[in-house]
């Protein structure tokens, strides 16, 4: 045994040559099994035991060059074609809040510096991103329940003691307020896709259960009144419940039942949430294919940074600019779904599927709402829409759809090492 130690310094030297140290382990057992294959053969072949052991690390190679080549081939890279439209749409976000707050009278009007504050919520959700990316997700499989534990107490907490602003909860947290009820989709589809990754929806008491949980948060936003998360976090579930192999007719149940409410209170209180804006009425389809120019009267003011940050980019920066903004995110949202289609993982599969769905249906209502074509009231845009808690949010989501890319990757360089040394 003391002469394999060899093997043992050999393996510990390539792995410091390997700086993604999720592979590490993977490498350990891959080298070790060669290494030992190789002594046997030798040994076969009449050598001793320790004239085995050094052929072996011969045939293998120099730790360096070999060290080298794992190296390069365990690289953690990202997904670029997820993550540039992404950064493209952002850094646009960015853009627009600059001439926003520099270009326009919404400063003095509002009082708020919102470019300021949106590059710091953008550093910190670009900070959340690429350290999620790095990290290995399969880790957070196992928090699952308690993530949800947490988002429905938490979602609870709001709905009791948070401030009302515009008839919506906020959490307050001495002086920062937070939008919980808006970040809320987010957090389900993360705690959901670990909850139900083996879930078995044809047991009668796993299906109720499974019901139960699912409704459980909907039923405290049903309290919020924010009727657009309300209907977004509807779609993940019947979303999540199709992912996780639920019967068509259950599916189906759900998403009649879930939705009755909803549809009431748009019915009976539809003069609640009819807008009438002016950028809708009487700027917008006049704006042009280049904009109006970046100045903004004061009467177009209200809301312009959050709900109706897409109406001020056709106003502003016309058409052109909205239709390649919509690219770029429907670009997103279409790798997401086409890569979820890839998955084999359960896991990983619901977890693209229902964040697939969390951004399409924001998305599509911010866009809605702010056309004039829908009476919900206005949702942020993706990755554009001023507001701290969404933006980082919606950087975490990035962040691991990344990680999840990068370990698929990782996966399939790993039956690449045993190439190296034909």
């Amino acid at each position: 045994m003391g002469l394999e130690k060899k093997f043992d310094m050999y393996i510990k030297d390539l792995c410091k040559k390997v700086k993604n140290k999720d592979v590490h382990d993977s490498i350990k057992l891959e080298i070790s099994d060669h290494l030992h294959t190789l002594k046997e053969e030798a040994m076969l072949a009449g050598l001793s035991e320790e004239e085995a052991i050094d052929r072996a690390l011969a045939y293998m190679g120099d730790v360096e060059v070999l060290g080298k080549q794992l190296n390069e081939i365990h690289k953690a890279q990202i997904d670029f074609k997820t993550a540039i439209p992404v950064i493209a749409v952002s850094f646009f976000g960015l853009l627009v809040m600059y001439y926003l707050q520099f270009h326009s009278v919404f400063t003095k009007v509002q009082g708020v510096e919102i470019f300021n504050k949106s590059l710091v919520f953008y550093l910190l959700g670009t900070v959340f991103m690429l350290s999620l990316f790095t990290l290995n997700y399969r880790k957070l499989i196992k928090y699952s329940p308690h993530l949800y534990i947490g988002t429905v107490i938490i979602l609870a907490l709001t709905v009791l003691f948070g401030v009302r602003v515009d008839g919506v909860p906020f959490l307050t947290l001495g002086f920062i307020n937070i939008n919980f009820t808006e970040i809320t989709p987010f957090l389900l589809v993360i705690s959901f896709s670990g909850i139900f990754k083996a879930w078995n929806w044809r047991n009668s008491q796993k299906f109720w259960l499974g019901i139960s949980i699912i409704l459980l948060p909907i039923v405290l936003l049903l309290t919020t009144g924010a009727l657009s998360t309300i209907i977004i976090s509807i779609i993940i579930c019947v979303a999540i419940m199709h992912a996780s192999k639920a019967s068509l007719k259950q599916v189906i149940g759900f998403a009649i039942v879930a939705s009755i409410w909803p549809c009431l209170q748009l019915l009976l209180h539809s003069h609640n949430y009819t807008l009438v804006n002016p950028f809708v009425t009487k700027q917008l389809y006049a704006a042009g294919f280049m904009g109006s120019g970046l100045g903004l009267n004061q009467e177009l003011i209200s809301e312009v940074h959050t709900d109706f940050i897409f109406a001020y980019i056709i106003y502003s920066f016309g058409w052109f600019a909205a239709i390649v903004v919509c690219a770029l995110v429907g670009f997103f949202i279409a790798r997401i779904i086409s890569t979820a289609k890839k998955m084999n993982s359960s896991y990983e599969k619901i977890l693209f599927t229902g964040l697939a769905a969390t951004f399409t249906t924001q998305f599509i209502l911010s866009v809605l709402t702010n056309l004039g074509l829908s009476p919900l009231p206005g949702v942020a845009l993706p990755f554009i829409s001023f507001g701290g808690s969404h933006i980082i949010l919606e950087m975490i989501a990035v962040g691991l759809i990344l990680s999840i890319c990068r370990r698929r990757q990782l996966d399939h360089n790993l039956h690449l090492d045993t190439e190296i040394n034909p």
